[in-house]
């Protein structure tokens, strides 16, 4: 038993073998007019991604300008007001007036770049204008979607949890 594996495979039949070096497949050349076209298309479309980026840059500058020339500045209060926003329950506290607002829908909640702002509802109309997708929050855009035998019981918009 002191042979060691190697010899005990070679006496059995085993032979040897070398590792064949493994050649790689050579393609055919593309004649440098195809070259030319796939370097061409690929510009072209590098040319327009980087103009919707641009497009999209200045959308979002222009929606900046609008929510910080209209916000609400002074909209802080005690009052915790709840909005859903991406599937997201999440809180405000602001003053009764603008609850108030909120609630009857003159006044909306908009993001941007992490932060919170109350807009007036024409900056929001002029928002979605701009950008259809943009977050904002309305009181009548909440779900109407009630579980079966339910559809009795409504809940008000301006239910303090």
């Amino acid at each position: 038993m002191s042979d060691s594996l190697r010899d005990q495979l070679l006496q059995a039949g085993f032979k040897k073998s070398r590792e064949q070096p493994v050649k790689k497949k050579r393609r055919p050349h593309a004649p440098a007019s195809a070259k030319k076209a796939t370097t061409t298309q690929a510009l072209s479309k590098a040319q327009e991604r980087n103009a919707a980026i641009e497009q999209r840059k200045i959308i979002k500058a222009h929606i900046k300008a609008l929510i910080e020339a209209d916000a609400i500045k002074e909209f802080a209060g005690e009052i915790v007001y709840r909005y859903t926003l991406q599937n997201r329950i999440r809180e405000l506290h602001v003053a009764d007036p603008i609850r108030q607002q909120l609630v009857a829908g003159t006044l909306v909640i908009t993001r941007l770049n992490g932060d919170t702002y109350v807009v007036p509802d024409d900056t929001a109309t002029q928002i979605r204008t701009l950008n259809p997708g943009w977050a904002i929050v309305k009181p009548n855009e909440a779900s109407t979607d009630t579980p079966e035998g339910y559809e009795d019981f409504s809940v008000p918009d301006d239910l303090v949890w």
